[in-house]
């Protein structure tokens, strides 16, 4: 008999990986999770995953919305608002709708952001036919002089 999950609360926490705990394996979750501990595998969740100061995640994060304290090794996939506060080490790749960076947070990897594309008309608007920007052949013009 499949399992009802109408009456689920995506926002409520239903999970949390304490502080001296490792998990080795996929954390699939139906609501918010919160990690303190180690989890080396991925993490999904149909809400919020938060993450405490000294906590570590291999893997990848998928959630709906994350906020990141901890150090996260791999990509974080967040169809919302992702936060990486503070003490946040991220090294991978980010895909989000919502970025915010807390002042000393590290961020090493790609970044990319739903609807954040580049036209050929926006390219063309600081470029000119030689493909340099106008300032450029002023800086040209006056050494000519």
């Amino acid at each position: 008999m499949a399992k009802d999950n109408s009456n689920i609360n995506h926002g409520q926490t239903n999970t949390i990986v304490g502080p001296n705990t490792e998990l080795r394996g996929n954390l699939i979750v139906s609501g918010a999770a919160i990690i303190y501990g180690t989890v080396i595998g991925d993490v999904k969740a149909e809400g919020l995953v938060r993450t405490a100061q000294d906590s570590l995640i291999r893997g990848s994060v998928t959630a709906k919305e994350a906020v990141i304290d901890g150090e996260l090794e791999g990509s974080l996939t967040v169809s919302g608002k992702a936060t990486l506060g503070g003490s946040a080490r991220v090294v991978g790749e980010v895909k989000v709708d919502i970025l915010v960076i807390e002042e000393g947070a590290q961020f090493t990897g790609k970044c990319k952001m739903k609807g954040a594309k580049i036209t050929k008309d926006s390219m063309h608007s600081s470029t000119n036919s030689h493909g340099r920007s106008p300032a450029h052949d002023e800086k040209e013009t006056e050494d000519a002089t």
